[in-house]
């Protein structure tokens, strides 16, 4: 199995994503994220988590496309977010700040817990 993983540093917590998603075909990097649980690090500071590593519900995907001025490949879209309590925002992510992906299960079980 072929390792797709890089190093990088962000807020000085080194980490590892999987630069597969860079190679995604719009549709197929949707179908993995949608309605799915991401761990995702933030690029700036959180005003939630101290730490910057944030867990979201990505709902719905608006647009895909690569940053002009930094190349970087993002998702704009409607996010729920787990550590502020469940709410719904409209968000821009970096695709290189998705660390890991939740299935179905851990997703369904992510959501509940956030109600209570």
């Amino acid at each position: 199995m072929k390792n797709n993983t890089t190093n990088t540093t962000n807020k000085n917590i080194s980490r590892k994503f999987d630069s597969s998603f860079y190679c995604l075909p719009e549709e197929e990097l949707r179908r993995k994220v949608t309605n799915r649980v991401v761990t995702y690090y933030n690029e700036n500071p959180s005003s939630v988590k101290k730490d910057g590593v944030r867990n979201l519900v990505i709902k719905k995907i608006d647009r895909i496309g690569f940053a002009e001025s930094s190349g970087y490949r993002y998702i704009q879209g409607e996010v729920q977010d787990l550590d502020d309590g469940g709410a719904v925002k409209f968000r821009t992510l970096h695709v290189a700040g998705i660390t890991k992906v939740k299935g179905k299960i851990s997703t369904a079980i992510n959501l509940a817990k956030s109600v209570f």
